[in-house]
This record gives C-alpha cells, structure tokens and sequence, in this order.
C-alpha cells in the first residue's frame, strides 16, 4: 500500500520548523530554539542520501518565493517576469513509497540540474510519469527510464483524482503549507528544511521510531556546532 504522509506526521512537520512555538512551549530563549534546530538540521543533512526511487516514479518542480527584501528587481523597479531569480526552483520527486526534494537553484531548472538532483535518485529502468518540460530529457535518457508524459496544458483546471501527477503535487501542496507556516525562514537553509520535511514525511511512520533514527543518526556521525560559534559570540569568554 503506497505511503502517503498522515496528518500526524504533517502536524510534525509544522511542530518541528516553528521555532517561536517551541520557545514558548519549551520555554527557552528564540536563540536556542534556532541553535538546536540548526543541530538536528547538521544531524539530518545526508537523510536524502541514499533513497533510491523505483518502479513507477512521479517527478515535477515546484518553486518558492525568495525574501521579499531579497526579491530583485529591473532597473526601472518593475519585477522580472516568469521564472526568474526571485524563484527558487524544488525538485520533487516520489514513487509512493518515498519522496525526494532538493534545492536545484533560482530559476527556471535545466537538463544538467535536473540530471545532477536526480540522477543518483532513480532506478534505471524506472517508469517516470512528469509533463513536457524539456528539462527531463537527459534524465530519462541517462537512466533508460519509461518515459509517460503529460502536456502541462492538459492538466490545468484538472480535479486533483484525475491528474495523472497528483503523487507529487501532494508533495508539493504538504511542502508549500509547511514552508508557508513558517515564510520568514532564511532561504539560505531551504535544502536543511526539505532534509527535515523527507525525514519527517517518509517512512518510518511512527513518531517514536523517528526519534529513535535522530538519536542514532546523531551517534553514528557526530557534528560539533558550539553555540557561540554558531551566533558569532566572542569565545573567550
């Protein structure tokens, strides 16, 4: 039976990146609330590493706003159109077993970033169903993947349980409500946010195993972030 994240696990999700909430909840300082996050994130950054997607596999972007007082702008201070730098692109991909999500940069994807996100990601052979973006062509033809295909413009207007690429515009719709409950996050740690949203999300199911993983992930590959070093703090003191 495929997987598909509960509400449990997305109220997890929530739970986790709201550093305001678990000041107040935990009673600390905002300040440490964001050092141990900034820890668990160092614990859970090669937690993508090696999922391998296989049999059939739904792939699609998705793009992100950066900072409004990011946000670049022409020279005569009207905004860029389409996809441009002030859009950072998410690769997405999921088999129903597990999903992935990276970073592939600001901007419209490419056939070398789309082939460097996912290459090590996808089984050879697989069936990959995604729509006509022409970005998926090295891909497909790298990793001899069954290639199905859905034009983006038959799929506009479609109800969610008849759009063939539903499995990852689920992904898409539980990351988006996520990151927009938490939109003041630093786009700098986008990847350390999608490494925490596929941890929480795929399996193991049940909450205490996830922590169990945290624990163990933190014995088996120790990281040291000292908290003054963290915040800049003069560390002779």
């Amino acid at each position: 039976m495929p997987y598909i994240p509960s509400a449990k696990a997305r109220g997890f999700t929530a739970h986790l990146v709201s550093i305001t909430a678990d000041s107040w909840n935990n009673k600390n300082v905002f300040r440490t609330s964001r050092y141990w996050l900034q820890k668990l994130f160092l614990t859970l950054e090669n937690i993508q590493d090696n999922i391998i997607l296989s049999d059939k596999v739904w792939l699609d972007e998705t793009f992100y706003s950066v900072r409004s007082e990011d946000i670049v702008r022409k020279e005569d201070g009207s905004l860029p159109k389409g996809l441009s730098v002030n859009k950072i692109c998410i690769g997405v991909a999921t088999d129903k077993r597990n999903s992935i999500m990276f970073v592939e940069g600001n901007g419209k994807q490419s056939q070398k970033k789309t082939f460097e996100t996912f290459g090590n990601h996808i089984e050879r052979g697989s069936q990959l169903f995604h729509d006509d973006d022409n970005s998926h062509h090295h891909l497909v033809k790298e990793l001899s993947l069954k290639s199905t295909v859905y034009p983006s413009k038959t799929l506009k207007g479609l109800p969610d349980n008849e759009n063939p690429l539903n499995p990852v515009n689920r992904v898409h719709a539980i990351l988006k409500n996520s990151l927009n409950s938490h939109s003041g996050f630093k786009r700098e740690d986008m990847q350390n946010y999608l490494n925490l949203f596929a941890f929480v999300t795929n399996p193991p199911i049940e909450l205490l195993e996830k922590v169990e993983l945290v624990i163990n992930l933190g014995f088996q590959n120790p990281k040291l972030l000292r908290y003054r070093e963290f915040y800049g703090l003069d560390t002779d003191f």
